[in-house]
């Protein structure tokens, strides 16, 4: 991030997963570790987890495409359950979403030079206000694992607009948090399609890292 110009900015909007720590070996771990309490406790195998793990998954996000919910870990393993069980299973639901996101959590880090970038915002004055496509429990668990309160001033889920990036509205809850004009602002995330384009659409000035 250290390439992003900060002079005459009011307000930086941040996408949060994949942005300022990496998503995949978070992911992996959490993951990885639902399989191994799956085949302990429930003799699922791998392949079969793996198999009702994408069903439930793809289901979830057909079925509440555009809403925070649709990356719902819970729903996906609610999912599972019935796929593998013939039934919903409340326990095995509730075990594996505490167990995926404490190892995701477990792992989470930034990336390399972006709390330098934060840093160097912060003393400059600049408010921050991070603009994310997830359910906003999880999302302020993140927060404060990675202790971002140090930096950021707001946070804005998609859960919290009832729509994810790059829909207007998502934008302009983060610009009226902040008290900050389209013209004052850039928006910084991995998404080109969603975090930048979105943003442009917004009239502000987008970066991909």
């Amino acid at each position: 991030m250290n390439h992003i110009p900060l002079a005459n900015l009011k307000a930086i909007l941040l996408d949060l997963d994949d942005t300022l720590y990496a998503y995949k070996p978070c992911h992996q771990a959490g993951y990885e570790a639902c399989k191994v309490l799956a085949d302990k406790k429930y003799t699922i195998s791998n392949l079969d987890f793996d198999a009702a793990w994408k069903l439930g998954r793809d289901k979830v996000h057909h079925d509440l495409h555009g809403q925070g919910a649709s990356h719902s870990r819970l729903l996906y393993a609610q999912k599972v359950s019935e796929h593998l069980f013939g039934k919903s299973n409340p326990v095995f639901a509730l075990e594996m979403e505490e167990t995926y996101w404490n190892v995701f959590l477990e792992t989470i880090a930034f990336k390399p030079g972006v709390e330098e970038f934060l840093k160097e915002a912060k003393a400059k004055g600049i408010k921050m206000c991070i603009v994310t496509d997830l359910t906003a429990q999880i999302q302020m668990q993140k927060w404060l694992k990675l202790d971002l309160g140090r930096y950021i001033d707001f946070l804005v889920s998609s859960e919290e607009a009832g729509i994810e990036k790059p829909g207007k509205y998502i934008f302009e809850l983060a610009l009226e948090k902040l008290g900050a004009r389209a013209d004052e602002c850039i928006m910084i995330g991995d998404s080109e399609e969603k975090d930048v384009k979105g943003a442009v659409a917004m009239g502000i000035k987008g970066y991909k890292v």
